[in-house]
């Protein structure tokens, strides 16, 4: 329906505050463009009760277009009358416009979000459903309220610092790494494709300075390798905690042995085991032939391994 231009007022409780002064160079284009971006939505004044002289309807959604079609001089514009909206929706249309259609400043749409969700108790994933905002965003715009230094957020405002320098930053729990590590990306020197990267590497190594971080990241330098520390000494152990080891050893095996012919083994375990008890039995005479202190290559071992004996 048409509505008369001066029978709306701006709604003093919007979180996105517009300068209201001043003409827009193409007036009849800034029109088209918000009629088809964002509709006006106004409501009954809720300030008539109190002052007779106030306007009949206050601003929902639209506010934008509502200021073009002053500036152009008409007297009416289209909009749509919502009487029976309550506060909290009022809320949670313009923070969609906002988010969506405006470029409003990251800190006071954040400060808009912890706002919101404090006086009405709902959480971001709530808020996400009600506005068709993700709850992820909803999480970095609030972060920069709960987690970014306040010098760090007035440069956000002035867009010295980008949302996304910004965003990536405030995972750092200290105002004045915060700072260092903003120093590059307000000053130019880097753009924001290094900034998770540098951060990331701040959060593993937090004492190493920004240079070397830089230099890492950006030019690609290798930190300097860790020094390994020194092997701690082991002491050897004794001799004979080595023969008490070796001899209990051999008797198990020796009790393995004599429970041999009460198993039944089948025929392809059999013969490895043959074969492997021939080997161990070869061993065996060789250290029995050492450990006997006879120093006559084949005194006292059986004819098959003197020749063994003799080759060692």
């Amino acid at each position: 329906m048409l509505l008369p231009v001066h029978s709306i007022a701006p709604d003093p409780d919007q979180p996105r505050k517009l300068p209201r002064k001043g003409r827009s160079a193409n007036t009849s284009d800034d029109l088209r463009t918000l009629e088809l971006r964002q509709p006006l939505v106004v409501r009954p004044n809720p300030a008539q009760t109190e002052d007779v002289d106030a306007a009949p309807y206050v601003v929902v959604v639209g506010e934008r277009l509502w200021m073009a079609a002053r500036r152009a001089g008409l007297t009416d514009i289209d909009g749509q009358v919502r009487n029976d909206i309550e506060e909290q929706e009022v809320r949670e249309l313009q923070l969609s416009e906002n988010y969506h259609h405006e470029k409003i400043p990251a800190m006071q749409l954040g400060r808009a979000f912890l706002e919101y969700r404090e006086e009405h108790g709902v959480t971001q994933q709530e808020l996400a459903r009600r506005t068709s905002i993700t709850p992820g965003t909803i999480h970095h715009y609030e972060s920069l309220i709960r987690n970014l230094d306040p010098e760090l957020g007035k440069k956000v405002d002035s867009g010295e610092l980008t949302f996304k320098e910004a965003r990536s930053i405030a995972d750092i729990d200290d105002y004045a790494r915060q700072r260092e590590i903003a120093g590059p990306f307000v000053s130019g020197q880097l753009s924001s494709v290094y900034v998770e990267r540098i951060v990331g590497r701040a959060k593993n190594f937090p004492t190493k300075s920004i240079d070397d971080l830089l230099d890492e990241v950006v030019n690609g330098a290798k930190p300097a390798p860790e020094p390994e520390p020194a092997p701690l000494p082991r002491a050897p152990e004794p001799v004979i905690h080595q023969r008490k080891d070796l001899e209990g050893m051999l008797l198990q095996l020796a009790g393995q042995l004599d429970g041999l012919p009460l198993q039944t083994i089948p025929e392809f375990r059999r013969l490895k085991l043959v074969s492997s008890l021939r080997i161990l039995d070869s061993r065996v005479q060789l250290a029995l032939h050492h450990l006997s202190g006879t120093q006559v290559a084949g005194a006292g071992m059986p004819p098959a391994l003197v020749g063994a004996a003799n080759r060692r």
